[in-house]
């Protein structure tokens, strides 16, 4: 199985590495920090499994995984994030993604989900399936900004991070106009009154690093 690492930290790639590479028929033939870098080895290199964080310089990975599916349906995706699963899991499988692991997961875990999604099914922790089951429409802990849009959430986290509405507007290639409707939306639909308030709530529901 031909496996890509895309992740903005040395350490955790490395760490990946030692993991997988245990595993005599686990191949790692590519690494990435940015979704730039990994647009190019895609284009290269025949990919079977990706390991993707939602965090990287360029993009959201999570905001990636869609038009990764729709481009290349036949490679898997497994999100490895710092966000614990109940705040992304749900979401990152609506978009696309096969698996979703955080980055506390023990190395027998993280082979266990490769070996689950190569055999064709969905990795996600027993807790998080039973809450898709029994409350479809609903998140683990049932928070507020599940009731955006996932566009509405990526620019609510594009917001909370600080970029301004007409660079998101560029990022996006959408108007500006556009944005800062749905900046007007977001704020509405979590009764947030400003963009001080957007990213203390960003912050505190850890849908940003704070770092």
């Amino acid at each position: 199985m031909n496996i890509a690492i895309t992740d903005d930290h040395d350490i955790i790639r490395e760490g990946l590495k030692k993991v997988l590479t245990k595993q005599s028929d686990l191949q790692i033939i590519a690494e990435a920090s940015t979704i730039g870098e990994l647009e190019k080895i895609l284009e290269e290199k025949k990919i079977d499994l990706l390991m993707l964080d939602i965090s990287l310089p360029d993009k959201s990975g999570l905001d990636f995984v869609k038009d990764l599916k729709l481009r290349y349906p036949d490679i898997k995706v497994l999100i490895f994030s710092i966000y614990p699963e109940g705040k992304f899991a749900r979401r990152a499988i609506n978009m696309g993604a096969d698996g979703y692991l955080s980055k506390s997961s023990k190395p027998g875990e993280i082979i266990n989900a490769i070996r689950k999604i190569e055999r064709g099914g969905k990795y996600l922790k027993p807790e998080i399936i039973e809450d898709l089951i029994f409350r479809p429409n609903r998140s683990v802990g049932e928070s507020a900004h599940e009731i955006l849009s996932n566009r509405e959430f990526e620019v609510l986290r594009l917001l909370a991070k600080g970029n301004k509405i007409i660079e998101i507007a560029e990022s996006l290639c959408l108007s500006v106009n556009t944005i800062a409707s749905y900046k007007t939306r977001i704020q509405e639909k979590l009764n947030l009154k400003s963009t001080a308030e957007l990213i203390r709530y960003a912050i505190d529901n850890d849908l940003i690093e704070k770092y």
